[in-house]
């Protein structure tokens, strides 16, 4: 036969009623447990629950036949005041104070004698032995209220509280000598401790209770040790087992032990060939469901409660059931998921291949624009270098014409002059016509020497472009890089003019860099030719003999 629980519906006045035999089922719990509510509300007076989809059976239950649990009573007790409580906790507090001096102070004198002359303890240190097992008892019970009021309760300590009083109470009835010799001073030794623990247990009760603290409050009661025990030790079990509470413990023990009994009626019912629902077989559910501390309402209300937690088992099922292919099909959809970020990333990483191999054709395309810019800026280099050259020819010739030009002018003038003169003194007429001749004769040969320069001019502009070809296959033939290209190059425009006539934009526009790196060719260049750089001999102090 399945145990009872041992909680029971509580009233409305919070307290619990008594049980058929007139004891009260009150526990030891401080605060009162929180116990689960009815199985179903209390059918209305006069008539009974039948079971899920049958009819109300014609017999009535008188209107007084039960109870509701949860109805309050009439007879409400009055609220006691503030002041009166006030005045209660102090005359407590006060009391267990003196109790407590006067146990301690009778403790510690006998404690001390008995030390000496009993226990082994010297003069000296008897006192001490005396206030070390007194003073375990004090710390032990104030750490235990201490660690209530933070919440952080250790049962250990009370134990340990009352072990210690237990040895306290101990070492003063033996101070005396046998216990069970003097019996009467051995009760007399042991009472105040004992006093003292109950009122500092007291307190600790309405501090737990004040406070709502959640400390030792679902405790098995020890009642329920001594009226059932072997079920006690199975919560007992659980409860350390599964770290739960006593009241969850007790609300899991009491619904299995309603669901076993129910499942046993069922089968009884089978058994006797009744109808589940017939006011016969509801008849036997009081009965069967009294030692777990159903009503009689709450009995006859259990098939339509059983009814509905079936339904809803069947409702949890099923939705389980969904949820299952809800999860089937996202995993389905994170697997379909996962293949088109697959085929995304594969498609992604075809077409960085793409963009990568465009960019290496573009990079071969630039490198072979940079080769032909290169070319390019070296024959404009050269083109440059036999300008200046040729115009450098060029404006000589031309100065030296036009001073031949300025002296046959000047001949001229100084002609007409003479012809002037002549005509006002034909004295002097043949030698002037000697001078005019002679002026005639040296422009002449200032024509012919304008035509000789740029006959030269030609002839250097062809002499240049032989030098340049000549430094381009000496470069080409000594492998040098861009760099030393382009510093050769600035050293043929400074030989072909003067340092300081070529300036830094000229460098720049010829072999097409910054104007910082032109300074810096330039002075390459300056240095290059100090080395005895010659381009119109083919000497090259950095190129390698053509002979080796």
């Amino acid at each position: 036969m399945l145990e009872a629980a041992s909680t029971t519906p509580v009233t409305a006045s919070g307290t619990r009623p008594r049980s058929s035999d007139g004891e009260s089922m009150t526990t030891t719990i401080e605060p009162p447990v929180k116990v689960p509510a009815p199985v179903d509300p209390a059918p209305p007076s006069g008539t009974r629950v039948a079971a899920s989809g049958t009819q109300p059976p014609a017999s009535a239950t008188p209107a007084d036949a039960s109870t509701t649990p949860l109805e309050p009573s009439g007879d409400t007790q009055p609220e006691v005041s503030r002041k009166v409580k006030i005045w209660l906790g102090i005359a407590s507090i006060v009391g267990a104070c003196v109790i407590g001096a006067i146990g301690f102070y009778l403790s510690f004198g006998n404690l001390s004698d008995a030390g000496s002359t009993r226990f082994g303890f010297s003069v000296e240190d008897a006192p001490y032995f005396a206030i070390g097992v007194d003073a375990a008892i004090v710390t032990c019970l104030a750490l235990d209220l201490f660690m209530a009021t933070i919440r952080t309760s250790w049962p250990l300590l009370r134990l340990i509280a009352h072990g210690m009083t237990l040895a306290s109470v101990y070492f003063n009835a033996a101070a005396n000598g046998a216990i069970t010799e003097h019996l009467d001073k051995a009760l007399s030794h042991g009472l105040m401790p004992v006093l003292f623990v109950i009122g500092v247990e007291a307190g600790r009760r309405i501090l737990v209770h004040q406070a709502a603290l959640p400390a030792d409050h679902d405790v098995i009661p020890g009642h329920r040790w001594v009226l059932a025990f072997r079920p006690t030790w199975r919560i007992f079990k659980t409860m350390k087992i599964w770290d739960i509470a006593y009241s969850e413990a007790m609300a899991r023990q009491r619904e299995r032990a309603i669901f076993n009994a129910w499942n046993e009626y069922k089968a009884e019912l089978k058994k006797a060939n009744l109808t589940e629902g017939s006011e016969e077989a509801l008849a036997r559910l009081p009965k069967k469901l009294e030692p777990f501390g159903l009503t009689v309402d709450e009995a006859l209300a259990l098939p339509d409660r059983m009814a509905r937690e079936e339904l809803r088992r069947t409702q949890l099922a099923e939705q389980r059931a969904r949820e299952l292919e809800l999860e089937k099909e996202r995993a389905a959809h994170a697997a379909e998921k996962e293949r088109l970020a697959h085929r995304k990333e594969m498609a992604a990483l075809t077409a960085d291949l793409t963009a990568t191999e465009g960019v290496a054709g573009a990079q071969a395309r630039g490198a072979v624009a940079e080769a032909e810019a290169r070319a390019d800026a070296q024959a404009r280099a050269a083109t440059s270098l036999g300008d200046a050259i040729e115009s450098r020819e060029a404006a000589e010739a031309k100065q030296r014409a036009a001073e031949a030009n300025a002296r046959a002018v000047e001949a001229e003038k100084r002609a007409a002059e003479a012809d002037a003169a002549k005509m006002a003194a034909l004295a002097t007429t043949e030698t002037e016509k000697a001078k005019a001749l002679e002026a005639v004769h040296r422009a002449a040969e200032a024509q012919a020497g304008a035509a000789a320069a740029e006959k030269r001019a030609a002839e250097a502009r062809e002499a240049t472009a032989q030098i340049i070809r000549r430094a381009v296959e000496a470069e080409d033939f000594a492998n040098f890089t861009p760099r030393q290209r382009r510093v050769r190059i600035v050293a043929r425009m400074i030989l072909a003019a003067r340092p300081e006539d070529v300036d830094l934009a000229a460098i720049e526009q010829a072999i097409g860099v910054s104007m910082s790196t032109a300074s810096t060719t330039k002075a390459e260049a300056v240095a290059l030719i100090q080395a005895g750089y010659d381009p119109t001999t083919g000497f090259d102090p950095e190129a390698p003999s053509r002979t080796a």
